[in-house]
C-alpha cells in the first residue's frame, strides 16, 4: 500500500509525466520539496499508479558488431537490427540510445555536453526515465543559428534539464566567428566563460553526425563557408562533428584555421564518454570517417547503415 494519498501521487505523476511540468513547478504548486517530489514519482511507479510499458524492444545484431570491433576497435559500436521501415528503425534507434544514456546517467554526477539536431533531439524525446537532478547539462560549442528548427542547440540543452528535471548551461554564441581577435574576445564575456568553465569538466558528450550539406542548408554559414573553412576543399568533407568539418580517413580539416566558438577538440576528445548516435544510413562516409578518426568512445547506429560502412569499406580498397 503506497504510504502516501493516491490522489496526490497520481495527480504529481500525471504533472510530470504527462503534463511535463518540471520539478520547480510541481514544488509550487503543491508545496512541497522536490526530494519529495521525486519520492512521490518513485512510489507512483511502485504502487503501480503510473505503469511505463516499452512499446518495442530493439535486437542487436551481435555478430555485426563483432566485426566492427575488430575493424575499429577504439570505438564500442552497438548496431540495432532494422525494423519493417526506417520510421520504425529510427524509433528504435532513438529508444535504445535514450536507454543507454539513462543508464550511464543515473548513477553519479555527470556533466554532459550536447550538440544539437533531429537526433538528438529524438533521443531526448525518447527519455522516460525517472528524474535524475545531478546532472547538468551544457554547450560546449555555439549555436548553430538554425532558428526555424525544434532542434536547434540551445533548445535541446532546455530540453534533456527539463525532461529529468537537471540544470543546464547555455553559450550564447554563434557557432562559428570568422574574425580571429573577435573570437577571441568573446571568451572574455562573463556567460561564456562560464559556460566553457563548466563544459572543461564534462564527463560526457552526446552528439549526432553532421554533412557539409546539412551546414550548407542555414543560411548564414551558407552565404560565408569560404570565410569559414579558407583552406579546405569542401569536396573532401566527409563528415562534421562538433563543428568541425573531417575527411573520410578521419582527419580534422581546419585544425589550422578552425573558427568554431568553443572548446578545442582536444579538449572535446579527452573527455571520457563521447557517444554518437546516427539514424540516416545516408551517412555512411560521416560514420566511416568519424570510426576511422576515433572522435567517439560509443556509436548507436543501424544495422542497415552498418552493412553500408563494410560495403563502402570493401570497394574502397
Amino acid at each position: 500500500m503506497p504510504t502516501t494519498d493516491p490522489s496526490l501521487l497520481a495527480q504529481i505523476a500525471e504533472d510530470y509525466y504527462l503534463n511535463k511540468m518540471s520539478f520547480g513547478e510541481i514544488s509550487e504548486k503543491y508545496q512541497v520539496s522536490r526530494y519529495l517530489i521525486n519520492k512521490y514519482l518513485t512510489e507512483s511507479v511502485k504502487t503501480g499508479i503510473v505503469k511505463i510499458e516499452i512499446a518495442s524492444t530493439a535486437s542487436r545484431n551481435s555478430q555485426l558488431e563483432q566485426v566492427f570491433k575488430e575493424k575499429f576497435p577504439k570505438t564500442a559500436c552497438y548496431i540495432i537490427q532494422d525494423d519493417a521501415t526506417a520510421t520504425a528503425t529510427e524509433e528504435l534507434l532513438s529508444n535504445y540510445a535514450a536507454n543507454f544514456v539513462v543508464k550511464h546517467l543515473e548513477k553519479d554526477t555527470h556533466v554532459v555536453g550536447m550538440t544539437w539536431g533531429e537526433t538528438m533531439y529524438a533521443l531526448i524525446d525518447a527519455i522516460t526515465s525517472n528524474p535524475l537532478e545531478h546532472i547538468k547539462f551544457t554547450q560546449f560549442v555555439g549555436e548553430n543559428m538554425k532558428y526555424n528548427s525544434t532542434a536547434g542547440s540551445v533548445r535541446i540543452v532546455e530540453r534533456a534539464a527539463k525532461k529529468v528535471s537537471g540544470e543546464f548551461l547555455t553559450l550564447p554564441a554563434p557557432l562559428y566567428l570568422s574574425d580571429d581577435a573577435v573570437r577571441n574576445g568573446l571568451y572574455e564575456a562573463v556567460s561564456i566563460k562560464n559556460t566553457l568553465d563548466v563544459a572543461k569538466d564534462m564527463d560526457t558528450l552526446l552528439t549526432g553526425l553532421g554533412t557539409i550539406s546539412s551546414l550548407e542548408s542555414i543560411s548564414i554559414w551558407n552565404q560565408n563557408i569560404n570565410r569559414l573553412f579558407p583552406n579546405v576543399r569542401l569536396g573532401e568533407v566527409a563528415g562534421m562533428i562538433f563543428g568541425r568539418p573531417y575527411d573520410i580517413n578521419g582527419n580534422i580539416l581546419n585544425a589550422d584555421s578552425d573558427k568554431t566558438v568553443g572548446l578545442p577538440m582536444s579538449t572535446i576528445l579527452s573527455v571520457n564518454k563521447r557517444v554518437g548516435v546516427i539514424r540516416s544510413k545516408s551517412k555512411s562516409q560521416a560514420a566511416i570517417g568519424a570510426l576511422r578518426g576515433n572522435f567517439l568512445t560509443d556509436l548507436i547506429m543501424s544495422e542497415s547503415l552498418a552493412y553500408r560502412i563494410l560495403n563502402e569499406e570493401q570497394e574502397a580498397k
